[in-house]
């Protein structure tokens, strides 16, 4: 069988499941979902762990809070495969261990961009194990794919009686931007064009088949306090195009979430597995949004002390955090709804 009927099968299965143990449900009046920035697997101690088959670790201090969501996301920013060599053209490289799947369904990640500019470290191979990985592990990824009609494709995930569809798209590559249409990976890896996004946006919204559309970009300007003006324009473009919600990253740092047509968006979600050495990056959260059925969003953050094993961040850190983020804190694993 080859990997992408293997992909193909396990998602079906999965989703299949998904919907017949929800068939019988009644609609959720409200949704929550969660969000974390950059996640980094092949790095330090949290590679070192998972290497020894700890998939606890990485997530441990947090674990409660995250699988307190009905959908929690992140940016996998670290290809996962074994033994692979760096690409040329990567620059730094952020291959995690086959384990690193098992450890981001532990800590119940539901769904991940894999379209950002770290999605090539270990060139192809590594990014068909990372969807087999992932597949396997009950993990849905969103922005690769076998071909560039699957990385550009939504992933529908129904929680509740919600849909909810994803689209992901990088506007940052290694070794820059403007190679990525020439280098290999511009058939694996969704690049964030609005001739195809825009439209993309607008299908799904006037098809009906989701109740709400998110879209993660990976982009914007590296250790910048708010998204520069050409960024900004880009997102609000899809929020145009029918977007109820964006979640950017990239930049390694948190910005303010910002407000344009009474939708949110987050312009950079920070850093959540990582190791920086600037302060900045080492403060970020989890974002906590709640959808009703008439479209009201309420969004909450749990503030965090980023690592190797992010754990949770109080007093000055906090209110630094709250400072830079712009919404409301709490410590609290649960929103009421």
């Amino acid at each position: 069988m080859t990997l992408q009927r293997e992909v193909a099968m396990i998602v079906a299965l999965v989703t299949f499941g998904v919907a017949a143990l929800q068939g019988s449900q009644q609609p959720a009046n409200t949704l929550r979902l969660y969000a974390v920035g950059d996640i980094n697997l092949g790095r330090g101690v949290a590679k070192e762990r998972l290497l020894k088959g700890d998939t606890l670790y990485p997530f441990l201090a947090l674990r409660d809070s995250l699988a307190a969501a009905d959908i929690t996301f992140g940016n996998l920013e670290s290809p996962i495969a074994p033994d692979s060599s760096a690409d040329p053209d990567s620059g730094a490289v952020f291959t995690a261990p086959p384990a690193a799947a098992a450890a981001l369904a532990r800590a119940g990640f539901d769904i991940v961009s894999t379209a950002n500019n770290h999605a090539w470290d270990a060139g192809r191979p590594a990014v068909e194990e990372t969807m087999r990985q992932l597949t396997r592990a009950g993990v849905r990824f969103v922005g690769s794919g076998f071909g560039r009609d699957m990385a550009e494709q939504p992933v529908i995930l129904e929680r509740h009686g919600w849909r909810v569809a994803f689209f992901a798209i990088t506007r940052a590559w290694n070794p820059a931007p403007y190679t990525f249409y020439k280098h290999a990976g511009a058939d694996w890896i969704a690049w964030g064009d609005t001739t195809w996004i825009s439209p993309a946006i607008r299908a799904i919204k006037t098809s009906g088949r989701a109740d709400l559309i998110v879209v993660s970009v990976h982009g914007g300007r590296e250790y910048a306090d708010s998204a520069p003006d050409y960024h900004r324009e880009l997102l609000y473009e899809l929020v145009d195009a029918g977007a109820d919600l964006v979640l950017a990253h990239h930049p390694h740092v948190l910005q303010p979430v910002v407000w344009y047509k009474h939708k949110p968006i987050v312009q950079s979600l920070g850093n959540f597995v990582f190791m920086q050495n600037d302060p900045w990056t080492r403060l970020s959260a989890i974002l906590r949004v709640v959808v009703t059925r008439d479209h009201r969003v309420r969004i909450t953050a749990i503030p965090v002390h980023v690592g190797f094993q992010p754990t949770l961040a109080t007093g000055a850190a906090a209110d630094s955090i709250h400072s830079r983020l712009r919404v409301p804190l709490s410590t609290r694993t649960l929103i009421e709804p």
